[in-house]
């Protein structure tokens, strides 16, 4: 979401999320007055990692597996098999 959409978004009542890791730039100080006015804005900054899981909303679903292994996240064989074991 851009600067005005997004600053549209929280005056309108809606949350809004950024991934940091998912936009950049080579100079610090933009990087930290970007967030910093995001944050400022009601907008939530986290990575595209933690928004992804928490749109999955529970380990437990079926496309849990194949997030954690697009993410490449090891421990998802693990979340796999407690899960599974939980279904039997």
């Amino acid at each position: 979401m851009r600067g005005a959409s997004r600053d549209r978004a929280t005056a309108a009542g809606y949350d809004a999320y950024v991934a940091v890791d998912a936009s950049g730039t080579f100079s610090r100080t933009k990087r930290e007055a970007g967030l910093l006015r995001m944050q400022q804005a009601g907008v939530v900054v986290s990575d595209y990692a933690t928004l992804l899981v928490e749109a999955l909303a529970d380990n437990a679903a079926p496309e849990a597996g194949a997030l954690y292994a697009a993410l490449d996240m090891p421990f998802a064989v693990l979340v796999g098999q407690i899960s599974g074991a939980y279904q039997a």
